[in-house]
Protein backbone atom coordinates (compact mmCIF):
# COMPACT_ATOMS: atom_id res chain seq x y z
CA UNK A 1 0.00 0.00 0.00
CA UNK A 2 3.02 2.36 1.09
CA UNK A 3 6.25 1.67 -1.19
CA UNK A 4 7.99 5.27 0.21
CA UNK A 5 7.01 7.50 3.22
CA UNK A 6 8.68 10.55 3.53
CA UNK A 7 9.32 11.58 7.03
CA UNK A 8 10.31 15.06 7.83
CA UNK A 9 11.97 16.10 10.81
CA UNK A 10 12.80 18.80 13.13
CA UNK A 11 14.58 16.43 15.86
CA UNK A 12 12.05 17.20 18.57
CA UNK A 13 10.24 14.97 20.90
CA UNK A 14 7.83 14.34 18.73
CA UNK A 15 9.69 13.66 15.49
CA UNK A 16 11.60 10.92 17.70
CA UNK A 17 7.77 9.44 18.00
CA UNK A 18 7.18 10.18 14.16
CA UNK A 19 10.22 8.66 13.18
CA UNK A 20 9.61 5.05 15.37
CA UNK A 21 6.43 4.58 14.03
CA UNK A 22 7.36 5.23 10.47
CA UNK A 23 10.55 2.78 10.99
CA UNK A 24 7.50 0.23 12.60
CA UNK A 25 5.17 0.87 9.71
CA UNK A 26 8.09 0.64 6.94
CA UNK A 27 8.85 -2.78 8.31
CA UNK A 28 5.46 -4.31 8.14
CA UNK A 29 5.16 -2.91 4.83
CA UNK A 30 8.81 -3.43 3.09
CA UNK A 31 8.77 0.73 2.31
CA UNK A 32 11.87 2.74 1.81
CA UNK A 33 11.60 6.11 4.44
CA UNK A 34 12.71 9.29 3.46
CA UNK A 35 14.16 11.35 6.50
CA UNK A 36 13.84 15.05 5.77
CA UNK A 37 14.99 17.69 7.52
CA UNK A 38 14.69 21.45 6.69
CA UNK A 39 16.86 23.72 7.27
CA UNK A 40 15.66 27.65 7.06
CA UNK A 41 16.87 29.94 4.69
CA UNK A 42 20.16 31.65 5.64
CA UNK A 43 21.23 35.46 5.64
CA UNK A 44 23.67 34.30 3.55
CA UNK A 45 21.06 33.11 0.90
CA UNK A 46 19.61 36.86 1.13
CA UNK A 47 23.32 38.08 0.42
CA UNK A 48 23.75 36.00 -2.35
CA UNK A 49 20.53 37.13 -3.75
CA UNK A 50 21.10 40.82 -3.33
CA UNK A 51 24.55 40.42 -5.18
CA UNK A 52 23.16 38.43 -7.85
CA UNK A 53 20.71 41.32 -8.26
CA UNK A 54 23.10 44.23 -8.30
CA UNK A 55 24.92 42.97 -10.55
CA UNK A 56 22.18 41.75 -13.31
CA UNK A 57 21.23 45.46 -12.88
CA UNK A 58 24.67 46.02 -13.32
CA UNK A 59 24.95 44.31 -16.17
CA UNK A 60 21.75 46.28 -17.59
CA UNK A 61 23.01 49.53 -17.62
CA UNK A 62 26.40 48.25 -19.52
CA UNK A 63 23.95 46.95 -22.12
CA UNK A 64 21.98 49.45 -22.10
CA UNK A 65 25.18 51.39 -23.22
CA UNK A 66 25.63 49.68 -25.98
CA UNK A 67 25.10 51.35 -29.24
CA UNK A 68 23.53 47.80 -31.19
CA UNK A 69 22.03 46.34 -27.72
CA UNK A 70 23.90 43.37 -28.30
CA UNK A 71 24.05 41.33 -25.70
CA UNK A 72 27.37 40.82 -23.40
CA UNK A 73 29.49 37.49 -22.69
CA UNK A 74 29.34 38.82 -18.79
CA UNK A 75 25.54 38.58 -19.16
CA UNK A 76 25.40 35.21 -17.56
CA UNK A 77 23.35 34.46 -14.12
CA UNK A 78 25.63 33.52 -11.29
CA UNK A 79 25.17 29.74 -10.86
CA UNK A 80 22.18 29.05 -8.33
CA UNK A 81 22.98 28.16 -4.52
CA UNK A 82 22.26 24.65 -3.73
CA UNK A 83 19.13 24.16 -1.94
CA UNK A 84 18.76 20.22 -1.76
CA UNK A 85 20.95 17.93 -0.10
CA UNK A 86 20.82 14.06 -0.23
CA UNK A 87 22.74 11.49 2.01
CA UNK A 88 24.50 9.65 3.03
CA UNK A 89 26.25 12.58 4.69
CA UNK A 90 29.85 11.16 5.31
CA UNK A 91 32.67 12.93 5.87
CA UNK A 92 33.82 14.44 2.53
CA UNK A 93 30.02 15.30 1.79
CA UNK A 94 29.85 17.12 5.45
CA UNK A 95 32.85 19.59 4.06
CA UNK A 96 29.76 21.58 2.00
CA UNK A 97 28.09 22.60 4.98
CA UNK A 98 28.66 25.60 7.63
CA UNK A 99 29.45 24.08 11.04
CA UNK A 100 25.99 24.58 11.96
CA UNK A 101 24.48 22.66 9.04
CA UNK A 102 26.85 19.80 9.20
CA UNK A 103 25.32 18.97 12.61
CA UNK A 104 21.95 19.31 11.34
CA UNK A 105 23.27 16.76 8.67
CA UNK A 106 25.42 14.87 11.09
CA UNK A 107 22.24 14.09 13.37
CA UNK A 108 20.02 13.53 10.16
CA UNK A 109 22.48 10.63 9.37
CA UNK A 110 22.81 9.42 13.04
CA UNK A 111 18.77 8.47 13.08
CA UNK A 112 19.35 7.25 9.63
CA UNK A 113 22.44 5.04 10.67
CA UNK A 114 20.37 3.18 13.56
CA UNK A 115 17.24 2.38 11.41
CA UNK A 116 19.50 1.32 8.95
CA UNK A 117 21.38 -0.88 11.17
CA UNK A 118 17.61 -2.36 12.40
CA UNK A 119 17.18 -3.18 8.91
CA UNK A 120 15.19 -0.32 7.12
CA UNK A 121 15.98 0.99 3.71
CA UNK A 122 16.37 4.97 4.52
CA UNK A 123 17.25 8.07 2.01
CA UNK A 124 18.63 11.09 4.20
CA UNK A 125 17.69 14.61 2.81
CA UNK A 126 18.41 17.79 4.27
CA UNK A 127 16.72 20.79 2.49
CA UNK A 128 17.17 24.61 2.71
CA UNK A 129 13.89 26.90 2.46
CA UNK A 130 10.59 27.48 4.16
CA UNK A 131 9.99 24.37 6.02
CA UNK A 132 6.16 23.59 4.26
CA UNK A 133 7.25 23.94 0.86
CA UNK A 134 10.30 21.86 0.89
CA UNK A 135 8.70 19.02 2.43
CA UNK A 136 5.75 19.25 -0.05
CA UNK A 137 8.64 19.76 -2.81
CA UNK A 138 9.93 16.44 -1.46
CA UNK A 139 6.94 14.59 -1.33
CA UNK A 140 6.87 15.22 -4.80
CA UNK A 141 10.20 15.04 -6.16
CA UNK A 142 10.67 11.85 -4.13
CA UNK A 143 7.27 10.29 -5.02
CA UNK A 144 5.88 9.75 -1.80
CA UNK A 145 2.59 7.54 -0.67
CA UNK A 146 2.48 8.71 2.92
CA UNK A 147 3.90 11.51 4.51
CA UNK A 148 4.53 10.94 8.33
CA UNK A 149 5.24 14.00 10.39
CA UNK A 150 4.83 15.03 14.36
CA UNK A 151 2.54 17.98 15.54
CA UNK A 152 3.36 20.13 18.42
CA UNK A 153 -0.05 20.85 19.06
CA UNK A 154 0.50 24.54 20.08
CA UNK A 155 -3.28 25.40 19.75
CA UNK A 156 -5.29 27.85 17.77
CA UNK A 157 -3.90 31.13 18.83
CA UNK A 158 -0.11 30.03 17.55
CA UNK A 159 -1.35 28.55 14.14
CA UNK A 160 -3.52 31.32 13.69
CA UNK A 161 -0.65 33.75 14.38
CA UNK A 162 2.40 31.96 13.20
CA UNK A 163 0.66 29.23 11.20
CA UNK A 164 1.92 25.59 11.27
CA UNK A 165 4.08 23.47 9.11
CA UNK A 166 1.62 20.15 9.77
CA UNK A 167 -1.57 22.42 8.74
CA UNK A 168 0.24 23.15 5.47
CA UNK A 169 1.61 19.67 4.53
CA UNK A 170 -2.25 18.25 5.72
CA UNK A 171 -3.94 20.84 3.18
CA UNK A 172 -1.16 21.01 0.48
CA UNK A 173 0.44 17.28 -0.19
CA UNK A 174 0.05 15.17 -2.99
CA UNK A 175 -0.62 12.07 -0.51
CA UNK A 176 -2.11 10.84 2.34
CA UNK A 177 -0.72 12.64 5.69
CA UNK A 178 -0.16 10.64 9.09
CA UNK A 179 0.50 12.99 12.23
CA UNK A 180 1.34 12.34 15.77
CA UNK A 181 0.83 14.53 18.64
CA UNK A 182 3.59 15.83 20.10
CA UNK A 183 2.22 15.33 23.76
Amino acid sequence: MFSRILVPTDFSGGSEKAWAVAQRMAANLGAELVLLHVLPGTPLDVEVLLASEERKAELRSVQAEHQLGIPRADDEDPPPTRRVFEGPFTRGALCEFSPEGRAWAEMLEAWAVRARDAGAKVRTVLRVGVPYREVLSEAKESHADLVLLATHGRGEIHRLLVGSVADRVIRMAPCPVFTLKEA
